[in-house]
């Protein structure tokens, strides 16, 4: 986590990082963390067909644009520990998760032209708890990807919301606040007529605005 933000250590979100930026969108399960508190999940935009449950909510959904070509959702969870009664956990936890997110795209992912960017968000979650604190992050990389198995430059877009919440009455030494994010991928090749996908920004609200726990 970043060294500014002092109430941690939260080696559970680091945890939790490592296992979605080591395989993206394409990662074959979401994290499960014992005793997660409220399970969030979402309605899936038109057309894209559930293919994930974690806590025994939608987590993943998928949807064709063409083919060879995929808009995916995903939902993912993460749980820390303050030390602490800090009324403002949340928020740190929420803005910490944007700082290692940006950070490994920064650092650890293959593609160049990074551009990414961050804010708070007033998205609220259905059934979130008192003192949630959202944030949302958009991200476009320019990757390669194998297209006819050939190298093709393809550029990656991103929309990412992400919310944390204080757990009431955690047990003392468990976990004490909790994160989702849920992330909308679409990516297009330019080089062979790709465009991007139609609507993508329209539906990512609505993808946000459906979010509960």
């Amino acid at each position: 986590m970043s060294t500014t933000a002092k109430p941690l250590p939260l080696s559970l979100l680091a945890l939790s990082l490592s296992a979605l930026f080591a395989f993206g969108p394409n990662a074959a399960a979401r994290n499960i963390i014992e005793g997660f508190t409220n399970a969030p999940t979402f309605t899936p935009p038109d057309g894209c067909t559930p293919r994930m449950q974690t806590y025994g909510v939608l987590s993943r959904c998928e949807k064709t644009i063409e083919p060879g070509r995929t808009f995916v959702a995903l939902i993912d969870t993460a749980a820390g520990w303050f030390n602490s009664d800090e009324t403002r956990s949340s928020e740190i936890f929420v803005t910490d998760h944007v700082a290692e997110i940006r950070a490994y795209w920064k650092q650890d992912h293959p593609g160049k032209n990074l551009a990414f960017s961050s804010r708070a968000s007033d998205v609220a979650p259905g059934n979130a708890p008192h003192g949630t604190k959202c944030m949302e992050y958009s991200i476009t990389i320019e990757i390669e990807n194998s297209i006819d198995e050939r190298p093709v430059p393809v550029v990656l877009r991103v929309e990412g919301l992400t919310c944390a919440w204080r757990v009431e009455g955690a047990a003392a030494g468990k976990q004490n606040v909790e994160l989702f994010w849920l992330e909308a991928y679409d990516e297009y090749a330019p080089s062979i007529g790709q465009k991007p996908m139609e609507s993508f920004d329209l539906i990512v609200r609505n993808l946000f605005a459906s979010v509960r726990l």
